[in-house]
């Protein structure tokens, strides 16, 4: 199927300005929010996205083949400006039963696989509350139709996807990441959209209690929060080498009865390894 691009290019996201050879880029989140339901509102009444229940369907595919990039060997001088193209914003909208508006059901995350289309995310963001569809935007402020699932797991929190037709960028996928190695994060923390984190891997541990026990996760130090959900966690040559996935905080016990939770002490912060996508690739 044939799927256009639908272009906010009167609206973007972005707006720059220059500091002796730098451009900084200045990111308009309120607009973006404001583009979103009105753009993936579209691309759903030109039936052009994926319906719920062929998404529901699609979520069942465990395998797809690719022809993937060569692996990045030698380090990027700016990762950020580097990568953050082969990073979107995922969405999706619903009507409620007050209004005729498309609304937002908020933003997650998601990365370019192939340059023809293919991303990535977790299994976590299409599989929520049902909607009329699920659209992607770039960094650009263009948006595309989720057209497809072509590979997903419940148990690693993954889906691969395709969008509709147009030129990305990929991101490589690098070897499983050494525990202390240094790592890189653009996500959309809380729609704050396009933020750079960084910090180290702290350790691989297999995941305890019902749904996804066994899973292998990879634990980090950098810092994202929810709309985070399938980030691309890289390493400093632009390898993908997880993904962000979710939180857990730990509290002291409470010394009063009275109390549901003591004093706050830590956030662990739970990606995919990359080994987990791999799996999903013939």
């Amino acid at each position: 199927m044939k799927c256009l691009i639908a272009s906010i290019s009167a609206c973007l996201p972005l707006a720059g300005y220059v500091v002796g050879d730098t451009t900084i880029n200045v990111i308009d989140d309120q607009k973006i929010l404001k583009q979103v339901p009105l753009n993936v509102g579209s691309l759903v009444e030109k039936k052009m996205t994926l319906d719920w229940a062929g998404l529901v369907e699609q979520l069942k595919r465990n395998k797809v083949k690719l022809e993937l990039p060569n692996v990045q060997v030698s380090p990027l001088e700016n990762i950020y400006e580097s990568r953050a193209d082969s990073v979107v914003a995922v969405a999706s909208v619903y009507k409620c039963d007050r209004c005729t508006e498309w609304h937002s059901s908020g933003a997650a995350t998601g990365w370019v696989l192939t340059a023809d289309g293919v991303m990535v995310t977790n299994y976590h963001v299409f599989a929520g509350k049902e909607v009329a569809g699920f659209g992607v935007m770039t960094r650009d402020g263009k948006f595309a139709p989720v057209t497809e699932i072509l590979a997903a797991s419940k148990r690693s929190d993954v889906a691969i996807f395709r969008v509709g037709e147009g030129k990305y960028k990929p991101i490589t996928l690098g070897p499983d990441a050494a525990v202390g190695s240094d790592l890189h994060i653009i996500a959309h923390p809380d729609s704050r959209f396009y933020t750079y984190t960084s910090g180290k891997v702290s350790r691989y541990y297999k995941r305890r209690g019902s749904g996804r026990a066994g899973a292998t996760i990879m634990a980090v130090t950098a810092e994202f929060a929810r709309g985070s959900s399938g980030g691309p966690v890289m390493d400093s040559n632009g390898n993908l080498v997880g993904m962000v996935s979710s939180t857990q905080s730990i509290y002291y016990p409470s010394k009063k009865k009275t109390d549901k939770q003591g004093p706050f002490q830590m956030v662990i912060r739970n990606c995919v390894p990359v080994s987990a996508i791999r799996e999903l690739l013939e």
